[in-house]
């Protein structure tokens, strides 16, 4: 299968000219959307994607056999053709963007807030090899110079090629990954104050074809007070191993981040929160990003063929609080990031319906016990089984996402099997120990241990 990751090159040379550029292709982007939005149904009806850049590019920029009487090249001379057809392209999207959203809005009899178009703020363009960038040569070898590029700039009223030193270390693990496939060309960026070209990078990878009754997995239970539990486990019911995931000095920052926005509201109220709310927002995505890559090696490290997460409720408008809400982000967050990083390395990524597998004893036992339910100090993370044993109910979470996994996989290959085992629950009633009896059958000596 094909796999698609993008990877930040940052560019060491802080200049005005990159600034100035990128504001004023925002500035023409936000310019083309008027046209654009006018001539909508005109734009439909010449045809693809690539007919309706050239008729809007014809309505905007005079050029031989056609004269245009909007003001784009007198607002904007000597603008780069590139940079224009980048422009066109990203407001031509921005209006498809903004017509698919007025129509559901519509077909939805004009409930809540009606769509709006994209601010175009802070738009960057993306850099065509050869035209608004290319590689840098060595004038007495003829060689390429590895980190740097040449970018195509606005300075001094007057665009010109500048040359940028790129980072050693970003540039060597670029070439890394895209050795065995595809480099796009960059998009200029800023992030965080840094400048970057973000490069798209298309590689083809073999993912695992073991059958489900010979493979090896990683289940991850995602909690709120532990990050992630992950259990390496086989087809047979086995845990080979076990992880517990705290980022406690990262949370703490994002607790810190939270407790900042609450203040600023109870003094000045919600509506100018917005900038400490992006904090708090980036901290927990990168939060989200270092537990998917602990995720990511704990199954490499122990050689797994899949990854098998639950499936998270995404759709619609989630009620909560920001602290919840955040929870959740994190959540796909994490599983977006372990989905790109495992498949880069071969491994699958699996889902299952979780429901339950918190509130089920792995050993079957039944419904556990948990938090309060058991004593007013006792934390939500602690359960305990019918049986008065006292157990972690994320690790057991994990247990039971594993063992759905496999369940579905081997009666998928033996769809008789369902025959030969008796007392095995639905799908959301289905615990470690529902395997355990599938596997009793299959081998009637195998002894069961966790």
């Amino acid at each position: 299968m094909q796999v698609v990751g993008s990877y930040g090159v940052h560019i060491l040379d802080s200049h005005d000219a990159l600034k100035r550029t990128a504001a004023l292709f925002s500035d023409a982007v936000a310019h083309l959307v008027r046209p654009a939005l006018e001539n909508w149904d005109a734009l439909c009806e010449a045809g693809g994607a690539q007919m309706r850049q050239r008729m809007l590019e014809r309505m905007i920029h005079s050029a031989k056999g056609f004269s245009s009487s909007d003001a784009f090249d007198q607002k904007f001379p000597k603008f780069p053709s590139y940079y224009r057809r980048a422009a066109i392209m990203q407001a031509l999207g921005i209006v498809s963007a903004y017509q698919s959203s007025l129509k559901n809005w519509e077909a939805n009899g004009y409930t809540g807030e009606p769509p709006k178009l994209d601010s175009c703020k802070h738009r960057m363009p993306a850099l065509y090899r050869g035209n608004t960038y290319k590689p840098v040569i060595d004038e007495q070898t003829g060689k390429v110079l590895p980190y740097a590029a040449k970018i195509k700039v606005f300075r001094n009223h007057d665009w010109v090629w500048d040359t940028v030193r790129l980072s050693k270390t970003d540039v060597d693990y670029l070439n890394k990954r895209g050795r065995n496939g595809d480099i796009s060309a960059p998009v200029l960026e800023k992030k965080h104050g840094c400048w970057k070209l973000r490069f798209a990078v298309t590689e083809t990878v073999e993912l695992s074809a073991k059958p489900v009754s010979e493979q090896k997995i990683c289940a991850v239970d995602l909690g709120i007070r532990t990050d992630a539990v992950c259990s390496i486990m086989d087809s047979k019911g086995t845990v080979l191993a076990r992880k517990f995931i705290m980022r406690g000095r990262e949370k703490d920052s994002l607790s810190n981040a939270l407790h900042r926005v609450s203040v600023f509201q109870s003094l000045h109220g919600s509506h100018d929160s917005g900038r400490l709310w992006n904090i708090a927002k980036r901290r927990n995505r990168n939060l989200a990003h270092q537990i998917a890559r602990e995720i990511v090696n704990f199954a490499i490290a122990n050689e797994c063929d899949a990854i098998v997460m639950e499936h998270l409720d995404t759709k619609g408008r989630k009620r909560g609080s920001k602290k919840q809400k955040l929870a959740m982000w994190k959540h796909a967050d994490i599983q977006k990031t372990v989905e790109s990083l495992a498949h880069h390395y071969g491994i699958r990524i699996s889902r299952v319906n979780a429901w339950g597998t918190s509130r089920l004893a792995y050993d079957g036992t039944g419904r556990v016990k948990r938090g309060r339910e058991v004593s007013e100090d006792t934390p939500y993370d602690v359960c305990v089984f019918k049986s008065g044993k006292i157990y972690n109910c994320d690790l057991s979470a994990s247990y039971n996402i594993g063992a759905r996994y496999f369940i579905r996989g081997l009666l998928m290959e033996s769809p008789d099997l369902m025959t030969k085992v008796s007392g095995i629950g639905s799908g959301t009633q289905r615990t470690l120990a529902d395997l355990w009896k599938i596997n009793r059958v299959l081998y009637p000596l195998l002894p069961m241990a966790v």
